[in-house]
């Protein structure tokens, strides 16, 4: 058994879904009991935040469905509850990435709460309704969850049109009382969400009753990774960047890396002063926060530490902000200047910082820490960022393409133990990077 799971999904693209499913994580959290939180799509890393670990989330467009699956159902385990929501609509395909969040829910066998945007609607959104059930089927469609209300005169109206419908309605949320459709889900700075902003959605929404529907299904067969796998105790020790100024790319690479028989700590980029003397790798991956670069940039022992444990042979992962990390300096969109780590002997200028990932075809044109030549996969990119000049050499070791671009380009920056790109990669995306990279730190550590 797996854990009880619900995806809440709204009909068209909003951030509510994701504010009120962080929400109920923190409610069922509180009580005690183990809860996972997953977006389904890559997300920026400015939005939901799982404690320093990262955003949770499946995308089968970074990996095959059944690995998905997979990965999905050894994370999840020994869970009380598993909770995924998604920004964009139910049945809606983005950057033509051919799967909707409905896909992933059948994939995983999961029932749908459907988000509702109420503003404006009178009886007429019971038509809506049942075309969202002919479209999911009534094995999918397992509530309704209604916002935007008006006021108790509008809630009840609408109650007694969807009658009909038989699909429970598991919470109302008054406009202006709670998580908005226009808005967007809590950023890394949020969490832990606000007492006034998880007291509103445990007031307006029936956690019990969302409960209830997740217990509908918790059977998944055919995963190949069991428990006893999930944490070596003589493993490498990996550490990965995070904390206040630097949130990590994805807790489920993190996972894997635990999976494939590593330790794991967080590595605080702004307040950390060293390396532990046991540290056999290193990961900077993830969105690095332009109002922390003086923090970042005052750290100078962390940086000088860092430079010297890469130099000596320590496998070092640098993707996103990580790269921009490992600069000789960064001017950001403000026109400040910061001199990093400087393990690179480039400058890389921050444009800006997209709503959305966009998400790029990579070729793997050298062999490098996680990949080998001739490898294809999918990346995405949550900061747009230029690089001056060539970061190292000209043997870059990927290719990228895009729909929407006339060339290929060129990127990132590699070496044995070094490896660089602004593009970020799900661990996944090749079943056996992560176990290159594991083997990588142990060899390192076994050498010293």
């Amino acid at each position: 058994m797996s854990a009880s799971r619900i995806l809440l999904a709204p009909t068209h693209r909003t951030g509510a879904a994701m504010a009120i499913a962080s929400a109920l994580a923190e409610i069922v959290g509180k009580q005690k009991r183990n809860v996972r939180y997953h977006t389904v799509g890559a997300t920026c890393p400015t939005r939901v935040w799982d404690r320093w670990e990262g955003a949770s989330f499946l995308d089968p467009g970074l990996y095959e469905m059944p690995q998905m699956v997979e990965l999905y159902e050894a994370i999840v385990r020994g869970a009380d509850l598993s909770l995924l929501a998604s920004e964009r609509g139910v049945l809606d395909t983005a950057d033509g990435r051919g799967w909707t969040p409905a896909d992933v829910a059948r994939a995983l066998d999961c029932p749908i709460a459907l988000v509702v945007d109420c503003r404006g609607w009178g009886a007429g959104l019971a038509g809506l309704v049942e075309g969202f059930q002919a479209r999911l089927g009534a094995h999918g469609l397992a509530g309704l969850l209604l916002t935007g209300v008006r006021d108790q005169r509008h809630r009840e109206m609408l109650r007694k049109a969807l009658a009909g419908s038989n699909v429970p309605i598991v919470g109302c949320v008054y406009d202006g009382e709670g998580p908005d459709w226009d808005g967007v889900a809590p950023g890394p700075w949020g969490v832990p969400l606000e007492a006034d902003f998880v007291e509103s959605v445990h007031r307006q929404v029936d956690s019990p009753g969302i409960e209830s529907l997740a217990g509908q299904r918790g059977f998944l067969a055919g995963a190949s990774t069991g428990p006893a796998e999930r944490q070596s105790v003589d493993g490498p020790l990996i550490l990965v960047a995070g904390g206040w100024g630097f949130t990590p790319w994805s807790r489920d690479s993190i996972e894997l890396l635990r999976l494939a028989g590593s330790r794991v700590m967080r590595l605080d980029l702004a307040h950390d002063d060293g390396l532990p003397e046991e540290t056999a790798g290193v990961i900077i991956a993830g969105h690095l926060w332009p109002d922390a670069l003086p923090e970042l940039a005052g750290n100078y022992s962390l940086m000088r530490d860092i430079r010297v444990r890469a130099s000596e042979g320590m496998p070092l992962l640098a993707l996103g902000g990580g790269m921009l990390y490992t600069m000789r300096r960064v001017h950001d969109d403000r026109g400040r200047s910061f001199e990093l780590a400087g393990l690179l002997p480039a400058e890389a200028e921050v444009v800006g910082e997209p709503e959305e990932p966009s998400y790029l075809d990579m070729e793997v044109k050298r062999d490098c820490l996680l990949f080998a030549e001739g490898e294809r996969l999918v990346g995405w990119l949550t900061t747009d960022a230029e690089i001056m000049e060539a970061p190292a050499s000209r043997n870059y070791p990927f290719v990228l393409s895009s729909a929407e671009w006339d060339a290929p380009l060129s990127e990132g920056a590699a070496v044995l133990n070094l490896l660089c790109s602004r593009v970020l990669v799900h661990l996944a995306s090749v079943p056996q990077s992560t176990r290159r990279f594991v083997a990588a730190c142990a060899r390192y550590r076994d050498s010293q």
